[in-house]
């Protein structure tokens, strides 16, 4: 049994007193950076001044009914949220637990949810909203059937949600994938964000669900489309990075062996070829198993060599109740810089404790 350890939040007095000095130290290192790039356009005549830093949050798989605080708790989180102001927040998926039932007036209010971030909200869908809306506990429901009033209450238009909305440049605008408008793609300060529709349960790759095996298919063909559509976005605009936003976990990794997942095998290659061909930052964000985790230079399969240029950042989620923030600066090596959000007031999470030789 692994141990368990708190992450234990500083002190408000101790946050504030830090994001004031990491402000002082931005404005000062923005200001040398912009009199350098200044000074050295006036002498070449091409060089651009980067873009401004900025910050965006992300969460996935909640809120759960199954905690007894899980609305207050949520309710907690878009404050804190809120609080920050972020260029803004993306829900990657499971808006409900996998023992709720997924009817119409539930999904209602998960979108009027989204709609009290005060900045701009983008969702990506999970697999308790449609894919395992079959079984018993969650209504016995048909999934695609789900999934088509998901796309009708979410996705009716190209723009995010939340009270100050953002365009987003959808799927829908290429006629061989018209249906999928879930699959967005927007920008800020130069760098390319897209959410791609790939969620747990084996990304419904499963034989003995009737209609899921197609469904599949023919989802998994556009993803593939989206992935590469996005990097070669990235490539023509010139951007410093890119970051995909999904909801299952699909790294054979993370579960101890060493080949793909069938479900997840397209995507998965598609991602780390075009993210090698790029050689700049990718910044891979998903939910699914409720722990944060973030591996710098991620090893797509559990035996193949790291790929230096990808991050993988996971969220918390279920009981866990809290999200991560991510400071992007498009004029950095690095561009993204991730942290855990810890919100006051909830329950602390606990994450596994690394395992030590004498734990072995």
């Amino acid at each position: 049994m692994r141990m368990l350890e708190r992450i234990v939040p500083p002190s408000e007095a101790a946050i504030t007193s830090h994001m004031k000095l990491s402000r002082r130290l931005l404005r000062i290192s923005c200001a040398l950076a912009f009199t350098f790039v200044g000074a050295a356009a006036g002498a070449a005549g091409t060089a651009p001044a980067p873009d401004e830093p900025f910050a965006f949050a992300a969460l996935g798989c909640m809120p759960y009914s199954r905690g007894a605080e899980s609305a207050a708790a949520f309710t907690r989180l878009i404050a804190e949220i809120n609080r920050h102001n972020p260029a803004f927040t993306v829900h990657l998926g499971d808006i409900m637990g996998s023992d709720e039932r997924c009817t119409d007036e539930l999904l209602l209010k998960r979108r009027a949810d989204f709609n009290t971030f005060t900045g701009a909200l983008v969702y990506t869908p999970g697999d308790n909203e449609w894919t395992d809306t079959h079984s018993e506990k969650a209504g016995r429901y048909e999934p695609t059937e789900r999934l088509a009033k998901i796309r009708t209450l979410y996705f009716s238009e190209e723009r995010s949600l939340g009270q100050k909305p953002i365009p987003l440049t959808t799927q829908r605008r290429d006629p061989r994938f018209a249906k999928f408008v879930e699959n967005a793609r927007w920008t800020r300060g130069g760098v390319v964000f897209a959410t791609v529709h790939v969620v747990g349960s084996k990304n419904n790759h499963q034989p003995n669900v009737p209609g899921a095996m197609e469904e599949w298919q023919e989802r998994d063909v556009a993803v593939e489309a989206w992935v590469r559509a996005t990097f070669a976005n990235a490539r023509e605009t010139k951007a410093p990075a890119v970051a995909l936003f999904f909801q299952a976990d699909p790294f054979p990794a993370d579960k101890g062996h060493g080949g793909y997942e069938e479900g997840f095998e397209r995507f998965l290659t598609t991602v780390e070829t075009e993210a090698r061909a790029f050689a700049k930052p990718v910044l891979l964000i998903h939910a699914d198993e409720h722990r944060y985790r973030l591996d710098i230079g991620m090893k797509f399969e559990l035996n193949s060599p790291a790929v230096p240029n990808v991050t993988r950042l996971e969220t918390f989620g279920a009981l866990q109740v809290h999200g991560v923030l991510v400071t992007v600066d498009p004029g950095s090596t690095q561009v993204f810089l991730s942290a855990p959000l810890i919100v006051p007031g909830n329950a602390l999470p606990a994450l596994p404790r690394p395992k030590t030789a004498a734990a072995k």
